[in-house]
């Protein structure tokens, strides 16, 4: 049989390269692992294939200044390389004890932007992304929140999974 082609559950042959593709902002947090577990279950329904996104966000200025230090860089480097690492951990830990297809891709960017980026170039069908929830005026005033920028796409399904 051609390993090209799943047979899906109405029993009719589907081949494996069109299968849907959901993207998934994954960062390591708490939303991070809500909107995965959400694309996990709507993958698992839908037979689609995940792309897990983690994307590196460019050192901002008050960083920048603090590289002066001596070990700044390094220890700059390895939170970033550790929060790297705890999303690629989430993905492991939730997504291979369910058998389906994904892998992991790490971006440097702005997050709303590198992920519309990842998703209109991969052609992706859905975008999953975890929305924190801010308490506070001030909080909710001054947050960029990329899931929200994000959700006005019209280009594609985007699902905001918040944290309980």
């Amino acid at each position: 049989m051609d390993e090209s082609f799943t047979p899906s559950p109405d029993g009719s042959a589907r081949d494996a390269r069109h299968r849907p593709l959901f993207v998934v902002g994954v960062d390591g947090s708490h939303s991070g692992r809500a909107a995965l577990c959400q694309a996990a279950e709507e993958a698992a329904r839908t037979d689609a294939h995940i792309l897990c996104v983690h994307v590196r966000s460019q050192p901002s200025l008050g960083e920048l200044a603090a590289l002066v230090a001596p070990g700044a860089a390094l220890i700059s480097r390895e939170c970033r390389d550790l929060v790297e690492m705890q999303a690629w951990l989430d993905a492991v830990q939730i997504l291979d004890p369910l058998g389906g297809s994904w892998e992991f891709e790490a971006v440097t960017g702005r997050p709303d932007k590198s992920l519309r980026e990842v998703t209109m170039a991969r052609h992706g069908d859905a975008l999953f992304v975890g929305q924190s929830q801010r308490v506070g005026w001030w909080s909710r005033l001054f947050h960029r929140c990329p899931a929200r920028r994000l959700a006005h796409a019209r280009e594609y399904s985007v699902h905001l999974a918040g944290t309980p």
